[in-house]
């Protein structure tokens, strides 16, 4: 087998876990969605991510069927929870730019879940819990936060 077809063939298999890995996901927010139980309103909730790298391991059909089935029930415990879940999947291509080592030079960055959870070890326990672990996959847990507008930024520079 050449470079070439090599390459294809790699890029064959990740598009076919992305695609399911979407699918899984897109049930994921559909389930989230559709959640109605919330934790009491006087529990302060803190956006998460859940970065996901999909290790090396080859899924069978069933085990994709399976992965699919036990994150599907995973979603629901997870609302019901009170977590609010909102999954992307991010496409196999991509740019990168700079120099030097980061934690993308492993496995890529297949999917990012965002979720509520009061803080980062409940995120975190979410996250352990998450069926794509039995399946090869890696899990991150970050806290997320939008960007401070320019304006708030200044006015709190100006301010100290």
């Amino acid at each position: 087998m050449n470079a070439s077809e090599c390459f294809h063939s790699t890029s064959k298999r990740w598009l076919r876990r992305i695609a399911l890995l979407a699918a899984c996901l897109c049930v994921v927010s559909v389930v989230a969605q559709s959640a109605t139980t919330t934790l009491p309103s006087a529990t302060a909730m803190k956006t998460f991510v859940i970065i996901f790298r999909q290790g090396p391991q080859q899924l069978t059909e069933s085990d994709k069927q399976r992965r699919a089935e036990e994150t599907i029930a995973w979603a629901r415990t997870q609302n019901a929870a009170g977590h609010k879940l909102d999954p992307r999947i991010l496409a196999p291509e991509g740019e990168r730019r700079g120099s030097g080592n980061s934690a993308s030079d492993g496995q890529p960055v297949t999917a990012l879940l965002f979720l509520e959870a009061r803080d980062l070890t409940e995120a975190t326990q979410v996250a352990e819990a998450h069926p794509a672990l039995h399946y090869g996959s890696e899990v991150e847990v970050r806290p997320w936060a939008p960007p401070v507008p320019v304006g708030a930024a200044t006015a709190t520079a100006i301010s100290r």
